[in-house]
């Protein structure tokens, strides 16, 4: 049996209270003594900008559940996209892999980290780098200032290539994972 995830839960949550909002609506206007048409225009509004509020939620967890199955990308893929793709894709590589949460930061001021992840109630504070190079020491530094900032568990820096020395002793001396063209081969 398929155990059914955090974000199915959110959409059946929010069907749930379209649903609870509906039938308060209905008791509502038939329980009223007065059939003011200013009243019942006040719940149906009510009603409607709750729903729509549902709805963006709703649309919101589905969005977050990711698109990318095992098997949808190649590495080549990948090599040739632009950074900010490169991040989104990373969001949705992780959920496949069973991360529940992953979601890009802002793209400009965003403390040296990229996406947000969720695994485990473990918090990943990741560095995305889709590079035709070796990826160097400042993507470590730029992702172990925020992982703090972001209040998260781990540190990744996550790329398409792999890691120069400095980078790696940098990352095994103050804790930051790197996971390279190797570990983005098996995730994909």
């Amino acid at each position: 049996m398929i155990k059914p995830d955090k974000i199915t839960f959110k959409i059946a949550f929010y069907i749930f209270l379209m649903i609870i909002g509906f039938l308060m609506l209905i008791l509502a206007i038939a329980g009223s003594k007065s059939k003011d048409a200013g009243f019942i225009s006040i719940c149906i509004t009510t009603w409607v900008l709750f729903t729509a509020f549902c709805l963006y939620k709703i649309i919101r967890a589905r969005h977050r559940r990711g698109f990318c199955r095992k098997g949808s990308y190649s590495l080549h893929e990948l090599d040739v996209m632009d950074g900010i793709a490169f991040e989104h894709i990373t969001c949705d590589i992780l959920i496949a892999n069973g991360f529940e949460h992953a979601e890009t930061t802002q793209a400009s001021w965003d403390f040296g980290v990229d996406v947000l992840a969720t695994k485990d109630n473990i918090k990943y504070a990741i560095q995305c780098k889709r590079y035709s190079n070796p990826v160097g020491i400042e993507a470590v530094q730029q992702v172990y200032a925020g992982r703090a900032y972001y209040g998260c568990n781990v540190a990744v820096v996550f790329t398409n290539q792999y890691f120069t020395t400095s980078a790696q002793k940098l990352a095994n001396k103050i804790g930051v994972v790197l996971w390279d063209r190797d570990m983005l081969h098996k995730l994909l």
